[in-house]
């Protein structure tokens, strides 16, 4: 998962008045079953002009998973989901609908982080995927209005959420795993459920992820033999830069994986790199 910066998607004005006029007529409806049905006729989160805006700002990567065709096509995701939302008891609550037609509420998903599916490479007969999960911290009350979202303590990691973001890593199997102390014991959980729900360790993901990693070792290894080398050539120094500047395209935010890129520089002490 890597950050992305909201201040950089581009929302078209004309799709912006729709949702403005949209929510006044929302807001306006007194029942909360009139109110979802209104939901129901009016899904311009499908709209194409928005579904552009919020890949472009990835070139189309999920931003759960950081990956494209390999987990399907990708969904407009209401990160709080409108009509109704489960918790980690499975018992559901009023959804967020205040936020249907909110783009902030928004993020651009592949279907296999976005909906429940199994995966089909094991033996487990269990559904992964956010769904319409949105589960709380104990003792968190859910947000009745936009106002009051920031008191929610979500389960879920929020890749708009530079802080959230940081909290996930990889290993050297192409494992997501938490980037937190063990003390940090809420952080890691919020981890270990994010990685449940969005299905971060799906199989095919995590394989691209290993062989994501070697290609990246195997430029680390390169650049470590050749900078002990006492009397290296020009022609040395010239390899160690490109190596190095591949490392540096591959963690670009808008490359696939690019966050198994920075993990495994971390690992190798020389995260330094990419600030060449």
């Amino acid at each position: 998962m890597r950050y992305v910066d909201p201040n950089k998607i581009i929302i078209p004005k004309e799709w912006l008045d729709k949702a403005a006029k949209l929510q006044l007529e929302l807001e306006a409806i007194p029942l909360l079953r009139d109110k979802l049905k209104h939901i129901d006729k009016n899904q311009i989160w499908q709209d194409k002009t928005l579904f552009k805006a919020l890949s472009d700002v990835m070139d189309g990567k999920c931003w759960y998973s950081e990956a494209k065709d390999l987990m399907s096509d990708r969904d407009v995701d209401h990160f709080r989901p409108k009509k109704s939302a489960k918790n980690i008891d499975n018992i559901e609550r009023d959804g967020y609908w205040f936020l249907a037609y909110d783009w902030e509420n928004y993020r651009f998903s592949s279907i296999y982080s976005n909906r429940l599916r199994k995966d089909k490479y094991t033996d487990e007969d269990i559904a992964f995927g956010k769904g319409i999960y949105f589960p709380l911290k104990e003792g968190s009350v859910a947000a009745i209005s936009k106002r009051a979202l920031a008191d929610e303590r979500p389960y879920l990691l929020d890749p708009t959420i530079k802080e959230d973001a940081a909290l996930i890593s990889f290993n050297g199997f192409g494992k997501a795993v938490p980037n937190a102390p063990k003390t940090f014991t809420w952080e890691i959980e919020r981890v270990n459920t994010s990685i449940k729900y969005y299905h971060l360790n799906h199989s095919p993901l995590k394989a691209a992820r290993k062989t994501k990693w070697q290609a990246c070792q195997r430029n680390i290894n390169q650049i470590i033999n050749l900078c002990t080398i006492p009397d290296r050539t020009l022609t040395d120094d010239n390899m160690i830069t490109f190596l190095k500047n591949q490392l540096i395209e591959w963690a670009n935010e808008k490359e696939l994986l690019s966050g198994v890129v920075i993990a495994c520089l971390n690992k190798n002490n020389l995260s330094a790199i990419l600030t060449i």
